[in-house]
């Protein structure tokens, strides 16, 4: 060949080899069998969808990521940039054939022109649940204990659900005297509260924000409140009696933790968080997250009730609560701790080839294995010698290699050898498929 093709993956995008796909698919499966336990069922969306049920809904430094182009007969479209908005779509289009409250997961993926760094890709996947179509607070109590359920599953031991309600913030900014502009500014900032702090937080909100001294401090003495669920939920409604949003969002917090408390949740994994705030541009109630409290992870998934969106795409308010949840970051923290044994081994057994006149006793062998469901690799070069064939079992790490040679064909015996010991044994076929599915 005399023209040889320059070979390099997109810049942001990534390989995936066999470690990293059983990985990936480990946490997947759990999530999709934890999902499915609770009745969710499974959505696909195309990947390629219509810019105009993106453009204008998600915000101007969103949209500056959009894979957005014209297709070859003219239409504008793009590569979807979250999961979310097709659901949108596809409930808005098929809102008389759906049965509600429908429940749905979406494990996909998705595109955004990010810059690449570290831990920012281009192409990743979401993994997303709802309910659509109902406005009670127990489908958001529900969600809190399945996204529970699948992180231990998955082998987490310390996190927990972080939860909060816009519609208490919305009071307690309220209540301090702060105007409505003012409450995502504010909120941006209390949010940072466990990261740096009580003091840095009111600097901020005075010197950023232009937050008066007096409503900042009157803002942070109700969002540091301290004590258990209950009592701190008491001393809320006494400070907050007059103020009906916050009074209505205390009531849909006292439901999700009454909930709590009769299927005995294991305390230590939620907690009542007056500051969290997470992405209010269209959250309208609870939200919450799960933050892994081991070696600094921090949160893994961001969720909430946002009953307003659906409605844009159908005409009517359309009542809708869920979260996502980070497969890539959950997978790197698997990794890294080596929290699961996830063998490299792609086959269990490697059939040699002695001689291209014993071809066809070795393909008969493979293909019993593989018929008894044990993982073989057939060598495919009658030809090589067969200290070749033993190196390659080495660098595959497959641990066992069967070897045919005419004295095993007279006596209608193979060798296996343990290429971890080097042990070797004659067995009959039959011997050797019960010692491998042993």
């Amino acid at each position: 060949m005399t023209d040889q093709i320059k070979v390099q993956k997109l810049a942001g995008f990534r390989d995936y080899f066999a470690e990293d796909v059983k990985v990936r698919e480990y946490v997947i499966n759990i999530f999709k069998k934890v999902f499915e336990k609770y009745g969710y069922e499974p959505l696909e969306t195309p990947a390629l969808e219509n810019s105009n049920i993106f453009v204008g809904e998600l915000g101007d430094e969103a949209e500056k990521l959009f894979y957005r182009f014209k297709d070859q007969g003219g239409r504008d479209i793009m590569l979807k940039y979250d999961v979310m908005t097709p659901m949108c779509r596809t409930v808005a289009e098929n809102i008389n054939n759906i049965v509600f409250p429908y429940k749905r997961y979406q494990i996909q993926n998705v595109w955004r022109s990010e810059k690449p760094q570290k831990g920012r890709f281009r192409e990743f996947t979401q993994c997303d649940a709802d309910t659509i179509g109902s406005s009670s607070v127990i489908c958001d109590a529900e969600f809190i204990q399945m996204g529970i359920e699948a992180l231990i599953n998955i082998g987490f031991k310390e996190f927990r659900a972080n939860i909060n309600n816009r519609k208490l913030l919305s009071g307690i900014i309220q209540f301090a005297g702060a105007s409505e502009k003012e409450f995502i500014p504010i909120c941006i900032s209390i949010d940072k509260l466990p990261k740096i702090g009580r003091e840095k937080v009111k600097k901020e909100l005075i010197e950023k924000r232009k937050i008066s001294s007096e409503i900042s401090e009157k803002i942070l003495e109700v969002v540091t409140l301290t004590g258990e669920t209950e009592e701190l939920l008491e001393k809320l409604k006494k400070q907050l009696v007059n103020v009906p949003v916050a009074m209505e969002a205390i009531n849909e917090l006292e439901i999700i933790f009454d909930y709590f408390k009769t299927i005995k949740l294991d305390k230590k994994f939620y907690r009542f968080t007056p500051f969290i705030a997470r992405g209010l541009a269209y959250y309208t109630g609870p939200v919450w997250e799960f933050e892994i409290l081991e070696g600094d992870v921090g949160s893994v998934a961001g969720c909430g009730r946002y009953d307003n969106i659906i409605g844009k795409f159908v005409g009517k308010e359309v009542a809708a609560t869920g979260g996502s949840f980070g497969i890539e970051r959950l997978v790197e923290v698997i990794k890294s701790r080596k929290m699961i044994d996830i063998s490299s081994i792609i086959a269990k057994a490697l059939v040699t080839i002695f001689d291209k006149s014993l071809f066809n006793n070795s393909l008969i062998i493979a293909d019993q294995l593989r018929k008894n469901n044990i993982s073989t690799i057939l060598y495919p070069v009658p030809t090589e010698k067969l200290d070749k064939q033993l190196k390659y079992a080495n660098k595959k790490n497959i641990p066992y290699v069967i070897i045919i040679g005419p004295e095993e064909v007279a006596s209608g015996k193979v060798v296996l050898k343990n290429m971890k010991t080097g042990e070797q044994k004659n067995l009959t076929i039959e011997e050797l498929i019960k010692q491998l599915n042993g």
